[in-house]
């Protein structure tokens, strides 16, 4: 049957992420989750050439005429034409959040992003619209890379009364998996001091409470840009700058180590 409902789903659909619209009768999907949505295939027990993980899907599903049925779950490559690689059907009570879990097997070899497609059906055969998410699989889990550092070694304060100087930091990171796969890039001041360096176009606060833009010049280039606001009030001395990238696995890169002489 799931093949059947499959068929008819996808082929009155889009293919683009998210939500299609269904009749007013029919069931609504909405709100789809998806843990993990990141796999690193090499994290995962096991021997052999494949390897299962357990995804947990979850979506909210209502239904007008409250004659809910079954609620499916089909995982398939994203590229066209790929057979599904798990797949789930599970009767439905009543409105509310559905939650299955299900096991999917690939090759260690395969990487890429799988599409999560969720959808359900009435008793009377009316099918809902189709919610999708995406699973992130990588082959390897190598960690990030700082591939450099941008900041000068001396800088001098304004005198007083003077406005404060900005002093850009710009961080070039990389991923094996790609820029998509860095969770954010960080820097400890003087080995208290935590602070983030975004690579967001410049645009908002890119640490609460900083009270400054990141002053990043152009967002998803990988360079992540941290800018400092350098008063005539401040100390003069070293300070010590410990920079770190962070993927969406937890991997870390190596420490980079920068210091500023502020005069």
């Amino acid at each position: 049957m799931l093949g059947v409902m499959l068929l008819l789903v996808l082929s009155a659909c889009d293919s683009a992420p998210g939500t299609t619209p269904s009749d007013a009768s029919a069931p609504f999907v909405e709100d789809i989750q998806v843990s993990p949505d990141v796999l690193a295939l090499d994290q995962i027990g096991g021997s052999g050439d494949t390897v299962t993980a357990t995804v947990t899907v979850s979506a909210h599903v209502s239904d007008d005429d409250n004659d809910l049925s079954t609620f499916f779950v089909v995982v398939r490559s994203a590229l066209s034409g790929q057979a599904p690689l798990a797949s789930s059907e599970s009767p439905i009570a009543n409105s509310g959040r559905m939650q299955v879990a299900i096991d999917l097997t690939v090759s260690r070899a395969e990487a890429g992003r799988f599409t999560v497609t969720v959808f359900a059906s009435d008793t009377a055969g009316n099918l809902s619209n189709v919610a999708y998410h995406v699973i992130d699989v990588s082959a390897s889990s190598e960690p990030p890379v700082i591939v450099g550092v941008t900041m000068p070694d001396v800088v001098v304060r304004p005198s007083a009364g003077e406005p404060a100087v900005s002093v850009p930091i710009v961080v070039e990171a990389s991923d094996p998996d790609g820029l998509d796969n860095i969770a954010f890039v960080q820097v400890v001041v003087n080995g208290s001091t935590t602070l983030r360096l975004c690579d967001d176009g410049g645009q908002g606060v890119c640490n609460a409470g900083f009270g400054a833009s990141s002053g990043d010049v152009q967002a998803g280039d990988g360079l992540f840009t941290l800018t400092i606001q350098l008063a005539d009030t401040n100390a003069a001395g070293t300070n010590t700058f410990e920079f770190s990238v962070v993927d969406r696995s937890g991997l870390r890169s190596s420490v980079v180590a920068r210091s500023i002489e502020v005069q």
